[in-house]
Formats: C-alpha cells, sequence, structure tokens
C-alpha cells in the first residue's frame, strides 16, 4: 500500500481512501486521481496493482447521506429488475459516521465514452444506438413507484460486507429490496447553494401537484433563509427587492400549479411515477471498443429520481431537435427513429409515445420549478407571468402585449432569452396544447433546454 498526499484532494483522505477500496477487494491499490467534483460529491478513479481500477464517489461533507444512498439502491434496482447494463458495485457505505463518510465504490466501466466519437460514427450506428436506449426508457416506464422521489434501501442498511478475493470481480451481494423504498427527492436544486442544511420539503410526494407546492415553498423558505446582519445598506436594499420578487414568483408558480392542466387526476395515463432517464447524457454512456453500436455500460445515477410519466418520456436533450444547430436534420432524423421504436414496442397507442408528442404547460411549469427563484428572478417572475397569460382557453391579451412590449419587464425578460438562450427559451414563455388524452390535437414544439444533470445556470449570479 503506498501513501497519498491528502492534499490532492483537499480534505479527503485519500490514504483512506486507498484503504477502503483495498480492503473491499483485497488488491493493493497503485493510484488516485481525482476526476470529478461537483457540490454533492466528489469523485475517484482508484488504479489497482494487477491492472485494473474502480471509481468512487464520496459525498461532500455538508451533504446528506440519501445523496449516496439513492444511487446504491438505483443501482441496484436497475442491476436486479432490468437489462440496463450497469457497473457493479463493489462496496458501499450510507453510514455518515463512517471515516470516510457515505460513499460507493465501483467497477470502472470498459469501452469508449459515447460523446467522443457519437457525431462521428455513420448514421446506421447512431440509429442502433437510440433504438436501445429507447428501449431502456421504455422499459423503466413500466416499472411505476407510489411517488416521486429517489429509491432508497431497506430501513437501516448496514454497510456492505468486504468482498472475498473470488467474489471480488462480481461485485457484492445486496439486501432485499421489494417493494422498491422512495424516500426524498435527490435533485441538486434542493441541496446546493448551502440549501442541503435547510429543513426544505423534499418528499417524496404523492402527486405531482405536491411536488410544485413544495418547488415553490422551497424557493421561499431559501429566499428568507438569508441574512442581511452586518451587510451594508445597499446590500440589505438589493436582497430585500429579491425576496419581495421570489415571493411575487411563488405566488405566481402557486396560481399556475392550481390551473395547470394535465396534472395528476387530470390525466390518469400519463400520471403514474416512474424512473426519469431522459436526463441520461453521451458522456454517461460506454460503448464496446470494437463494436461502438453496442453499450457496455450507463454511468452517473446519482440525482435518478421517480417522475410522471409525462415527464419521463421526453427525448434525452442531446436528441432534442433545435433549427438553430447545424446539426437538425440528425437530430430530427434520430428523434424520428427513437419514435418509431415506441411504436414498433407498443404501437400507436402507446402512453409513452402520447407524452412523447405532448409539449404543454406541465412541462413549462416543471422546467421553471428547477430554478433559483431568487438568483434567476430575472426571468423566471416574467417567465411565470408569460405563462399565465397564456394558458389554454384563458389568454390574456393584456399579458401577450406586456411580453411583447419591450419597455415591460417581461418583454425584456422575452429579448434577454432570445439573445442568451436563442428561440428555444420561448417554450417557457408560451403554453402548447395540452396532451391529447385531453381531447387536444398534439404539436411537438420544440422544448426548452434545461441545464444537465449537476448543473444549474449561472445567469445572475
Amino acid at each position: 500500500m503506498i501513501s497519498f498526499p491528502s492534499s490532492v484532494a483537499g480534505q479527503e483522505n485519500l490514504d483512506l481512501l486507498g484503504k477502503t477500496v483495498s480492503g473491499a477487494l483485497h488488491k493493493d491499490v497503485k493510484a488516485i486521481d481525482v476526476v470529478g467534483r461537483d457540490e454533492l460529491s466528489k469523485t475517484f478513479s482508484v488504479a489497482l496493482a494487477d491492472g485494473s481500477a474502480v471509481l468512487a464517489h464520496i459525498a461532500n461533507s455538508n451533504m446528506p447521506p440519501v445523496i449516496i444512498e439513492s444511487e446504491v439502491a438505483t443501482m441496484k434496482f436497475l442491476a436486479e429488475r432490468t437489462s440496463i447494463p450497469i457497473p457493479r458495485i463493489v462496496s458501499y457505505e450510507v453510514n455518515a459516521g463512517h471515516p470516510l463518510g457515505p460513499h460507493i465504490i465501483f467497477e470502472k466501466p470498459q469501452g469508449l465514452k459515447l460523446d467522443t466519437l457519437f457525431n462521428d460514427l455513420p448514421p446506421e450506428s447512431q440509429d442502433a444506438l437510440v433504438v436501445q436506449l429507447a428501449k431502456y426508457m421504455l422499459e423503466l416506464a413500466h416499472h411505476t413507484f407510489s411517488s416521486i422521489g429517489s429509491l432508497l434501501l431497506e430501513s437501516s442498511p448496514s454497510p456492505s460486507p468486504p468482498a472475498a478475493a473470488s467474489d471480488a470481480p462480481s461485485g457484492i451481494s445486496f439486501p432485499s429490496l421489494s417493494p422498491p423504498r422512495i424516500g426524498p427527492l435527490v435533485d441538486p436544486i434542493f441541496y446546493v447553494d448551502g440549501r442541503a442544511s435547510l429543513p426544505l420539503d423534499r418528499g417524496p410526494f404523492p402527486t405531482a401537484r405536491a411536488y410544485f407546492r413544495a418547488c415553490a415553498q422551497r424557493e421561499l423558505d431559501c429566499a428568507r433563509a438569508m441574512f442581511t446582519q452586518g451587510a451594508s445598506a445597499e446590500y440589505q436594499r438589493e436582497l430585500e427587492g429579491g425576496q419581495l420578487q421570489v415571493e411575487r414568483s411563488v405566488g405566481l408558480m402557486t396560481d399556475l400549479i392550481g390551473r395547470c392542466a394535465g396534472l395528476d387526476e387530470d390525466d390518469k395515463a400519463l400520471a403514474p411515477f416512474a424512473i426519469d432517464l431522459h436526463g441520461l447524457a453521451l458522456k454517461s454512456v460506454f460503448v464496446s471498443e470494437t463494436d461502438p453500436t453496442q453499450i457496455e455500460s450507463i454511468v452517473d445515477w446519482q440525482c435518478t429520481s421517480t417522475r410522471p410519466l409525462w415527464r419521463c418520456a421526453r427525448l434525452p436533450y442531446w436528441l432534442t431537435p433545435s433549427l438553430s444547430e447545424e446539426d437538425a436534420e440528425t437530430k430530427l432524423r434520430l428523434a424520428h427513429r427513437f419514435r418509431q421504436t415506441i411504436i414498433v414496442c407498443e404501437g400507436p397507442d402507446s402512453a409513452f409515445l402520447r407524452a412523447l408528442d405532448s409539449d404543454d404547460t406541465r412541462h413549462a411549469l416543471d422546467e421553471v420549478a428547477e430554478y433559483n427563484a431568487f438568483r434567476d428572478g430575472f426571468l423566471v417572475l416574467p417567465t411565470l407571468e408569460s405563462i399565465l397569460a397564456t394558458l389554454p382557453g384563458e389568454e390574456d391579451v393584456d399579458g401577450l402585449e406586456q411580453m411583447l412590449d419591450p419597455k415591460t419587464l417581461p418583454g425584456r425578460a422575452a429579448r434577454i432569452s432570445l439573445m442568451t438562450q436563442g428561440s428555444n427559451s420561448l417554450f417557457l414563455a408560451m403554453s402548447p396544447p395540452t396532451s391529447p388524452v385531453l381531447d387536444k390535437a398534439p404539436i411537438n414544439y420544440l422544448a426548452f433546454r434545461r441545464p444537465t444533470r449537476y448543473s444549474l445556470p449561472s445567469r445572475g449570479k
């Protein structure tokens, strides 16, 4: 065993990580490198003396154990009950009292990251990969859950036992998880920017409306938790102005939640909760070096959660067509291939397909709910005003005029959005027709592109 300077990883003790990995695998550790970090956790690549390697996610010291527990429980569920290929977990600990803190150690995926070669693959290879991913998403849609939240292990989970030398390559054995237990929602917006220490309602949520109301209350509670003691008078005025803006946004969001069509009982076919995979990034998919059409492993299951089917059944962000991009034609072809795969598997009356074809007010509400109403208030407030002004059947002509008038706040926000985000950002300010299940004709608007998982917008920061 060699010694690793802890200064390489800040507060993380690399010697302890090396000992933990060595004890779990009964192998010597050769080197440890930091390969990723965010506000939730750090990721380390651990090279072993025999030439193999593992990855370790360690929760940051200010984060609750559920950050790691939900990742472990999700990977366990996928390994036991789906055909989705994931890395084998070799060890984990969800007890905050462990010297290393809550962590998960799993085999390092073999193969190539898909984001490094996808655009260079021939069309037929791209199509084959999209077909596989569409089938994975469809498979997950058929595993339904009782509420919105993140998967947890059984009550009072015990740490994983060290693997015997002969068992190490196959990973560890998990305790039974039947039925899956749903716990608090592990979503960065509930934890980053100091929010992890606040007593926020993180669920689980029995309905979509309950979730959205909690999002509104979250922003109100976070804004009120900001302190002004010892601050300058100018800062206090700015803070008070921002807090008033948040209160206004929360009031509008609460109104929108009550008036938004298609939530819960309004659309029973698309209301069931399933594991949401549509945020999957190309960098999280590993393919075979010899046959890049074969998916070897999918990683990055931290912050995976259960959501209503109308949200789960979406195109992955990297497949969402945009007329402003050079590869729009390719994305349109692949989006069509994705849709055709659903039709082949389930037919034209598939609930997943109807969800895929729906872009309506609830999607706009879902986008707004993941923004920081204080930091991004200059967009959130006028966006909510615009959505309410354009609810199907309740159009507010005066509100529409304000949105188009550059002298008004909504109008200025619309112009800022166009300049900084492109035409897709107008999706947040407009309300397309509701789902076909509500007897409305489906119109496939281009969806607003939400920030990728693990990151939040930096606007106004």
